[in-house]
């Protein structure tokens, strides 16, 4: 998942990294975590990008699908160190990670994983996609389900 909607960078926010949800990012990223909800999305592990919108994203979404274990927060998520990703989600013990991220990592992430770097993907702020990947590894690896911008997750929670 990409964070939802940041405040616009300039003379009030200067440090990239402080950015918070902008007054609409929040309300669409609650809207479409009730699309979530409605579609049984339970992931069993949350992995967050540590800078703030997506810290804020991951929160909204973690509360509204009332999910117990706690936010991880991983460096990997914050940069373009997609073999780094891909072992931070690894883990036997889970069949399901939600990743909170930015753009383009989650985008070059999401084409390595289904097909590599002719696959073109864009994640718009807010917007999630599912894949189903029997074993995660670099290269491709996983089929994507789904695909979902802020409007579709938010129609479907209503």
């Amino acid at each position: 998942m990409r964070h939802g909607k940041a405040e616009a960078r300039g003379v009030e926010w200067p440090v990239d990294e402080l950015r918070p949800l902008s007054r609409v990012g929040r309300q669409r990223t609650r809207d479409g975590a009730v699309g979530l909800r409605r579609l049984g999305v339970q992931p069993q592990r949350t992995l967050c990008s540590p800078l703030v919108r997506a810290r804020q994203t991951a929160e909204l979404v973690h509360e509204c699908l009332k999910l117990e274990r706690s936010i991880e927060f991983v460096d990997s998520l914050a940069g373009w160190r997609l073999s780094s990703i891909i072992a931070d989600a690894s883990r036997a013990d889970v069949e399901s990670v939600l990743l909170v991220g930015h753009e383009p990592t989650l985008s070059e992430l999401i084409a390595q994983l289904i097909g590599g770097r002719e696959a073109l993907i864009r994640l718009r702020p807010g917007s999630i996609a599912r894949l189903n990947a029997p074993a995660l590894q670099p290269g491709p690896c996983a089929q994507l389900e789904w695909l979902l911008t802020p409007k579709q997750l938010a129609a479907i929670g209503r």
